[in-house]
């Protein structure tokens, strides 16, 4: 009783304070309620956010203030440390979100301003995938330059989320023999027709097989992992011989540990690992709450987006190694499922990741490699989508009749 009668001041002007801004907030929403449409978002200001976040910061600076008043000289010094450290992350963070925020131009009328595609109305959610394909349903990719269309393609998609790969009308549609393909949007075929993908330039020039895509996109190892460890795939495929192919870029490093950035990108949609024992278990942003949280804090920093960072900042051994092992799990469930080994992995050409460590390490794991990293120069102009980031049509087919010259030398078709 004694320490709420020595705080009796104190409290209450924190109750007063409290009192001001809600009746504040309160007279601003209903203005705001008669003036504006109603929302409690006022030129897009959350005002009850707000109200929240002020009285938030009112109890617990108090809250503080009295912890450190009432405490041993030894936790004061703690906790004075801690408090400390908190002021200079936040004031450095908010005086480089006001640097970043006023280096934001409008971009200006004669400048190029590309928009779309909706990617959130081409996936559906999926307890151990995160995010998978819609079903049955034909995703319509816009990309519009200054408000007209540049790249209008469908997609269509099956039962078992695949993108079809559709057959070409003068080929005998008897194929007898499987090919699958696993990976990302490279695979998948981002802003390209059906016609125009990976798996179908193979299935073109290669009568005896069937393709099947399993890529997506922002699709990494844990997805593929994913698919072999929770569905039976054998269900899904009536062939009974054939290969599968996992097109790997370096980026799925990044995607496999899972950075900052990748957590904040896909929102933490993604299959979690149990990297002891390579199992796939759950979505990543319900497994680790915690974690996914601290990844969205650091993805949403101004620090980060204003010096163009990730956490972590390179790639390290171990991130090298996860990837790698993931691939490998990877193998083996295929291997379980199909009963053979004809699983391999495609290094996708990039110029700016030759040196990579990933060739050594799936090698060391006894997996097939097929190195393409020098077939074309990538990224470039000639082998990249006008108006867009990813390859192109004529990229998909070179890499597939090579793909096809390399498994003819191997036997496997």
């Amino acid at each position: 009783m004694r320490f709420f009668q020595k705080n009796t001041t104190l409290f209450a002007w924190l109750g007063y304070f409290i009192s001001i801004v809600i009746l504040l907030i309160l007279s601003v929403i209903a203005v705001e309620f008669f003036v504006g449409n109603g929302d409690g978002i006022w030129f897009d200001y959350d005002l009850r956010l707000i109200g929240f976040r002020v009285v938030a910061w009112a109890v617990g600076l108090v809250s503080l203030y009295l912890m450190i008043r009432q405490s041993p000289p030894v936790v004061q010094n703690i906790l004075l440390s801690f408090t400390s450290v908190f002021f200079v992350i936040y004031g450095i963070e908010t005086v480089v979100g006001w640097i970043h925020d006023a280096g934001q131009k409008a971009p200006a009328a004669n400048q190029p301003q590309y928009a779309g595609p909706a990617y959130d109305s081409s996936y559906a959610f999926d307890e151990f995938l995160g995010r998978k394909p819609i079903p049955n349903h034909n995703f319509k990719w816009v990309k519009t330059l200054n408000g007209k269309p540049v790249i209008d393609v469908v997609m269509h998609v099956d039962s078992f989320s695949r993108r079809i790969t559709p057959f070409v009308d003068s080929l005998n549609p008897q194929r007898d023999r499987y090919a699958l393909f696993f990976g990302c949007s490279f695979t998948y075929g981002d802003a390209v027709a059906d016609n125009e993908t990976i798996p179908y330039y193979f299935q073109k020039d290669n009568t005896a097989f069937q393709a099947y895509n399993y890529g997506f996109f922002g699709y990494s190892p844990r997805h593929m992992l994913a698919r072999l460890q929770h569905q039976n795939v054998t269900t899904q495929v009536p062939q009974k011989q054939g290969f599968a192919v996992y097109t790997y870029i370096e980026d799925h490093v990044n995607r496999a540990i899972p950075s900052a950035g990748w957590i904040g990108m896909y929102d933490g949609y993604f299959p979690d690992v149990d990297e002891s024992s390579m199992q796939t278990n759950g979505v990543y942003r319900f497994v680790h709450p915690l974690k996914y949280r601290f990844g969205m804090m650091l993805f949403k920093s101004k620090v980060r987006q204003h010096f163009a960072m990730d956490f972590p900042f390179a790639y390290r051994p171990k991130d090298y190694e996860l990837t790698a092992n993931l691939i490998k799990k990877s193998q083996e469930e295929y291997k379980k499922q199909f009963k053979n080994d004809d699983f391999y992995v495609v290094l996708y050409p990039d110029a700016l990741k030759k040196d990579s460590p990933m060739i050594g390490l799936l090698k060391e794991r006894g997996i097939k490699v097929i190195d393409f990293r020098n077939l074309f120069p990538y990224p470039s102009k000639k082998y990249q989508l006008q108006h867009d980031g990813h390859p192109n049509p004529e990229a998909h087919r070179l890499l597939m009749e090579e793909l096809s010259k390399e498994l003819k030398k191997k036997g496997v078709i």
